[in-house]
């Protein structure tokens, strides 16, 4: 089906409304591996070591929700400007859902075993593959000027395109860092507002000021 479809708003709105909320159970799970610690021991002590113990899942917990937050913010900034859908942007967004929906698996096995580097790779991996699946569905919409809104020029569809691979570029610090020392590879993740501002193309224009008079004329 080349064309998009020619439905109502709210048909639309459930394509977003269905996404978000594939993103609010996976944030949720998220937090459902962090389990209180079973003692043989009832002392303080004990359950402080336990909690010492519990440690890696709250990390994996904290950068898994604040990395699929921001997923969820680049996910929702792109369909602000795609107004119309077709089939072959319902199955890229199925396959985005698909890569998100996977997180809590390797968010789970890296809590579990933070010490090995496989287990970061595969954590780290996940990250990117969910990334990568969001440039996808941009790409798709972004070369279909149909399903488009009609306020978007060739510089947003640009800035967004580059902001869109701060995330994989990340990983790729982060996957390169934990062949160093995996213990310090997570901190590439602090990088990936930074790489989206630099990746910006308009970052440090000065927006167009048009003066009174300007505008009068055009009026």
């Amino acid at each position: 089906m080349g064309q998009p479809e020619q439905e109502s708003s709210l048909s639309f709105e459930r394509v977003v409304f269905f996404s978000d909320a594939v993103f609010a159970i996976v944030i949720t799970l998220l937090v459902l591996e962090i389990k209180p610690p079973h003692l043989t021991e009832h002392s303080n002590s004990a359950l402080n070591h336990a909690l010492i113990e519990l440690l890696p899942k709250f990390i994996g917990f904290v950068v898994s929700f604040l990395i699929v937050g921001l997923m969820w913010i680049e996910h929702h900034r792109i369909f602000r400007y795609i107004s119309h859908y077709d089939a072959g942007l319902l199955r890229r967004n199925l396959v985005l859902l698909l890569c998100v929906s996977f997180v809590p698996f390797p968010t789970a096995l890296f809590s579990e075993f933070f010490w090995s580097r496989t287990a970061f790779i595969f954590y780290t991996a996940s990250f990117a593959l969910v990334a990568l699946a969001k440039l996808w569905v941009w790409r798709y919409a972004s070369g279909k000027p149909q399903l488009l809104a009609g306020d978007v020029d060739s510089l947003m569809v640009k800035k967004i395109t580059r902001r869109s691979m701060a995330v994989p570029i990340a990983c790729g610090i982060v996957l390169g860092l934990s062949f160093v020392n995996v213990w310090i590879a997570p901190v590439g993740f602090v990088t990936i507002p930074l790489l989206a501002r630099l990746l910006d193309p308009t970052r440090g224009k000065a927006p167009v000021q048009v003066d009174s008079e300007t505008e009068e004329a055009a009026t």
